[in-house]
């Protein structure tokens, strides 16, 4: 990557990288402050990106900017795109821990349709002198909407931060969520609890403010949702919800990925092949 321009805004410069990747073009916005950033591009693109930033200079409120950077910030964009087999191979060498754990938590909720007191008994934070308990309440799910949803999430928030920053920090991230949101819940509410909703908070938390702090690691959630899931949390605390929240382990696993976000602020991220 290569920079080819400087801007006195932050929002200008995540805007314009915004649009070049909506066209297909490796575009990355390195935000020192709100009045300084740095765009980065492909050597290989720079001459049609050039050309862009000329355009985009002149013209920078035109409604295509706007509009590309809304469609990146939309899921259902996805949508649209062909259904392909997934390459098990390849999605093993590209985020295996992330496969493990999924693999993971389906075998014990496996295990928990046949025998419930056995595996609640064996990794609820019920003996907490017992050190691996600590960990294993994210391994248990109480439905099969409660499953779907956090692995769904944790797959795709997982993923990526395995390949852009690898598989040892994104044990280092998932432990230490584990860890502080499951100690949070035992404490404030006590054992009677499971699922990997804390570590999915942290992941979102992470991504979020890494996406504001260091674009270069390329992980980025848009500001609406990450204001889901926001209100999600709140509604939790304020007992809206239709459904029993680890309110508290999704609070301590927010802040866990918030922190390691601003501890990593100056890591770079890795070049996907």
């Amino acid at each position: 990557m290569n920079k080819f321009a400087e801007l006195n805004s932050a929002s200008a410069a995540q805007l314009f990288a915004d649009y070049c990747r909506a066209q297909g073009l490796n575009v990355s916005a390195v935000v020192q402050q709100a009045d300084f950033a740095e765009l980065y591009a492909d050597s290989a693109q720079l001459p049609q990106i050039e050309a862009e930033f000329s355009r985009f200079m002149q013209q920078p409120s035109h409604p295509r900017y706007q509009a590309a950077a809304w469609q990146l910030s939309q899921p259902a964009t996805l949508a649209s795109a062909p259904l392909t087999k997934p390459d098990l191979g390849k999605l093993w060498q590209q985020a295996p821990l992330t496969l493990l754990l999924l693999v993971l938590c389906l075998l014990v909720y496996g295990w928990q349709q046949l025998d419930w007191r056995a595996s609640s008994a064996a990794l609820q934070l019920t003996e907490p002198a017992q050190l691996w308990r600590w960990f294993t309440p994210v391994l248990l799910h109480f439905s099969l909407t409660h499953l779907v949803f956090n692995l769904a999430w944790w797959f795709y928030l997982g993923r990526q931060l395995e390949q852009r920053l690898g598989a040892a920090l994104l044990i280092n991230i998932t432990l230490s969520a584990a860890l502080v949101s499951n100690a949070a819940q035992y404490v404030v509410v006590g054992p009677n609890f499971g699922g990997m909703s804390g570590v999915v908070y942290a992941l979102l938390g992470y991504c979020w403010l890494a996406g504001q702090l260091n674009p270069r690691q390329q992980l980025n959630i848009s500001n609406g949702l990450a204001g889901f899931m926001l209100l999600w949390l709140l509604l939790g605390f304020m007992d809206l919800l239709w459904v029993s929240m680890a309110n508290w382990a999704h609070l301590g696993g927010l802040v866990t990925g918030l922190l390691w976000a601003w501890l990593l602020r100056h890591r770079p991220g890795r070049e996907l092949s």
